[in-house]
């Protein structure tokens, strides 16, 4: 307790007065909610190593957003102005606690989570890339083989995958894919996922968060990564429809690769988790469609495309 009431010291948000929640995390960071006599907040704490150039980085991305009315939920600075401090033997930062309500798989949520993450990608357009990240867009170009030594040398514990079944795959998925190179880049948020994102009494984006990806990349990755929760892992067509129309044109280019990037991103995922929601047995037949000509054609019918 020591350690978290120097913490709101450093950071000027008053007295620590209870630790209040523990909040969802995730392979990066953990949070705690916390109550001072200055409000309510979260401490967000990297559960691995992380640089400070590209603390440093990440800020002066979300501050920029900031500044133009996109969103982004800005970490507060300390009292040596940066947006990190130490807490133990990790890094730590201070957000402002959001009153508002998680991802409900509502449509209008879908459209709106399209609609922000179009206008950070165009707000974003021409600035240059930082320190390296990892996340999957780190990965999702690799051979399995080779995305498993990567990510084992990143740190991560994989499970023992039995069978051939993520090899058969990914020989499916390169025989059947469209390499396309001409993809408009921007600054890429990484991890668009509905449990990042909070929404206000009219189903609108109030805030979104997790800056740890934030790197120079395809925009239709983050496009790719949102359809990966919405349509493989719970098969909503209705909000990937909307979310999609939400974003708004995407290049024939883009439209083309977008089945088979989200193909992709299932297997990164089938490879770093054994069980749960992100399970490649459980994902494999949607992935298999997702890619096949009834699944592109579904999605591709609702992408709309960039006159």
């Amino acid at each position: 307790m020591e350690d978290l009431m120097r913490v709101c010291r450093e950071f000027r948000i008053g007295r620590l007065q209870e630790v209040e929640d523990i909040l969802g995390g995730g392979y990066i960071n953990g949070n705690l909610k916390i109550r001072t006599t200055k409000g309510s907040f979260v401490v967000r704490i990297f559960l691995r190593k992380v640089e400070e150039a590209r603390l440093h980085y990440a800020y002066s991305i979300v501050s920029k957003l900031a500044e133009e009315g996109v969103p982004a939920l800005l970490p507060l600075l300390n009292t040596e102005g940066l947006s990190y401090t130490n807490y133990k033997e990790f890094v730590v930062q201070i957000t402002p606690f959001v009153e508002a309500s998680r991802f409900q798989w509502v449509p209008r949520q879908a459209y709106f989570s399209g609609k922000t993450l179009r206008r950070m990608h165009d707000t974003l357009i021409g600035i240059g890339n930082g320190p390296k990240s990892t996340g999957v867009y780190h990965y999702f170009r690799l051979n399995p083989a080779t995305m498993i030594q990567e990510l084992i040398k990143d740190g991560h514990t994989l499970p023992n995958h039995e069978g051939n079944a993520i090899d058969d795959f990914y020989r499916l998925l390169e025989t059947s894919a469209i390499n396309k190179s001409n993809l408009p880049k921007t600054i890429i948020h990484g991890d668009w996922n509905p449990s990042n994102q909070l929404f206000n009494e009219n189903n609108e984006i109030c805030s979104f968060m997790d800056f740890d990806t934030l790197q120079q990349g395809e925009r239709v990755f983050d496009v790719a990564y949102a359809l990966y929760f919405f349509l493989i892992q719970r098969r909503n067509k209705m909000v990937t429809q909307e979310f999609l129309k939400g974003y708004g044109p995407l290049t024939q280019e883009e439209i083309e690769v977008l089945p088979f990037l989200i193909a992709k991103i299932g297997l990164h995922f089938g490879i770093l988790v054994k069980s749960g929601e992100f399970q490649f047995e459980r994902n494999l037949d949607q992935l298999q469609w997702v890619i096949s000509e009834q699944g592109r054609n579904t999605v591709q019918e609702f992408c709309i495309r960039d006159s």
